[in-house]
């Protein structure tokens, strides 16, 4: 699961659509709850289908459901599972962070959980400096997937160098490692393209500063971990290194509030519901910046730009939505924009409701 796909499935349109969200676990005992969860879950959404629609209505996109929910190997789980199903579309995701057990019929697919779990526990992209196998990883916390596309392994394995008369050998050597370095970086920015993660690299500092030399996007690294950690097994690795990746992560996320105070002074700031609304609306946001347990139930106006609070339990009509900020974020999405999630009550001293917005103009 990516950004791209997410703006993918956002972007279908067709009511009802379902999503099914739950947090799922690895390991024995724990998993073996997760078929019962599931099928209790399904069995809800079932419900409110028929009981909306009528069955024979729901019948294609119910029996979609069963079968996506049957084909789970819940032997293989990760940390959460998502089943999106409308008449025009139907997939499943596991992914490798935490969802809530969730229900959803709406006219499009629910994907602030995805955006949020995406934001809370963000995924790296970790590549393993090696002269006889680079290797490249996504990373969520200290779990590692390896990922074997963009020509990832890369290895060195069977190139030999040879010496023009009066040529130092090892000055040879260490421009095919350069060279070496810089197809990893090329490849990195391919991965990227889907995976719109930070990278860290690992390595001994010669194969370090062999990519620093190389890559032309050594610059754009969030860390380097200087070791010799190449040959270790994923679980290892993940283990001795992730204390100075979460250290890492955990900076670059406060940065988010100096980019606020610089918008504030750039006069490329917005706090108010109803303007974060408007600004999210007319695709003028950069970055939407949302405490992270925050949901606000509103009516739009007949004219789309304004929004009034509801209270719980409110009737649901074309006007209405369960979560407005649900709605923000796949806008703010759709337009390219960023969604930052911080702590609950961060942003008291700047907005109490909750959530500001950094526009482009």
């Amino acid at each position: 699961m990516n950004l791209t796909l997410v703006k993918e499935i956002q972007a279908k349109q067709a009511y009802p659509s379902v999503t099914i969200t739950l947090p799922t676990y690895r390991t024995s005992p724990d998993n073996e709850k997760d078929p019962i969860r599931l099928k209790n879950l399904v069995q809800d959404a079932i419900n409110r289908l028929e009981s909306e629609f009528g069955k024979r209505e729901s019948l294609q996109i119910v029996e979609e459901i069963q079968r996506l929910a049957d084909e789970v190997d819940h032997q293989h789980n990760l940390d959460g599972l998502v089943i999106f199903v409308s008449n025009e579309f139907s997939a499943s995701y596991k992914l490798p962070f935490r969802l809530p057990e969730r229900v959803s019929i709406e006219d499009n697919f629910l994907t602030r959980d995805l955006v949020y779990a995406m934001n809370r526990s963000p995924v790296y992209l970790l590549a393993v400096l090696s002269e006889n196998g680079t290797r490249l990883f996504t990373g969520n916390k200290d779990m590692l997937d390896e990922v074997q596309e963009y020509g990832f392994p890369f290895s060195l394995e069977g190139v030999t160098a040879n010496a023009s008369p009066g040529q130092d050998i090892s000055q040879v050597n260490d421009r095919i490692v350069t060279d070496h370095m810089r197809k990893i970086g090329d490849a990195l920015n391919e991965a990227r393209k889907e995976i719109d993660a930070p990278i860290i690299v690992v390595g001994v500092d010669r194969n370090i500063g062999h990519f620093r030399d190389g890559a032309s996007n050594s610059d754009d690294v969030m860390l380097y971990i200087h070791s010799g950690l190449s040959d270790e097994n994923e679980h290892e690795l993940a283990k001795n290194i992730w204390p100075q990746i979460k250290d890492a992560l955990n900076e670059e996320r406060k940065k988010i509030f100096d980019e606020v105070g610089a918008a504030k002074g750039n006069n490329r700031f917005v706090g108010g519901l109803n303007e974060v609304w408007q600004a999210c609306l007319d695709g003028r946001v950069e970055t939407l910046v949302v405490e992270e347990d925050l949901h606000i139930a509103a009516e739009v106006s007949a004219d789309g730009r304004k929004l009034s609070r509801l209270e719980s339990g409110f009737q649901q009509t074309e006007n209405t939505y369960e979560d407005i900020v649900d709605e923000m974020i796949e806008k703010v999405i759709a337009a390219s924009g960023r969604v930052k999630f911080v702590d609950n009550n961060a942003l008291n001293e700047i907005n109490p409701e909750g959530l500001v917005a950094i526009t482009r103009y």
